[in-house]
């Protein structure tokens, strides 16, 4: 018993300070969600152009050595205009996605409800349903397309819940468990 007393000690020892971090870091990303994307599409923006930069440079010293690479070329600029992109207008860039996930959605809400009119129209009873779940969907999809970086200021708070609850549960557990053992 004594074995795994120790053994666990030395587990948590800096449990308690990755717990607190965590903590730290989920209230930074509750509180300040739309910085912290912006801050991480800067960070990915810097190492793309650091990216770009090495490719550009093995590009050139491969063609001087006579091992032309056009994909090499292609990766580095590639790579430099995303990282440019990424640095210039990191808001742009990172709600381009949502806007096109929530196209995909609204179509697909827009085909679910001309299925669900066809319910109706062949006198299905309970086309109702259907239909109220494609208009959600339409609905869903407008809100990805028309306020794109919302939804994922909301899912940066949810993993910024996430960590403080972790990191505080972590802290109690290892708490109650010191206390007993």
């Amino acid at each position: 018993m004594r074995n795994m007393k120790e053994r666990f000690e030395k587990l948590t020892g800096g449990g308690a300070a990755v717990s607190v971090v965590m903590i730290v870091f989920g209230l930074v990303l509750l509180l300040w969600p739309g910085h912290t994307l912006e801050l991480a599409a800067r960070i990915v923006g810097v190492g793309l152009l650091v990216g770009g930069a090495v490719l550009g440079v093995t590009w050139y010293r491969d063609r001087r050595a006579g091992r032309i690479s056009g994909t090499t070329l292609a990766e580095a600029i590639v790579a430099l205009v995303g990282g440019v992109l990424l640095l210039a207008a990191p808001k742009t860039v990172v709600s381009i996605v949502p806007v096109a996930v929530g196209i995909v959605i609204a179509v697909n809400g827009l085909v679910n409800l001309t299925q669900a009119l066809e319910l109706r129209r062949i006198s299905v009873t309970r086309w109702q349903g259907p239909l109220v779940l494609a208009i959600l969907t339409i609905l869903a999809g407008a809100l990805l397309i028309f306020n794109p970086l919302k939804p994922i200021e909301w899912a940066v708070m949810a993993i910024g819940a996430v960590l403080i609850f972790n990191g505080a549960s972590n802290l109690f557990i290892s708490h109650r468990y010191k206390k007993y053992h």
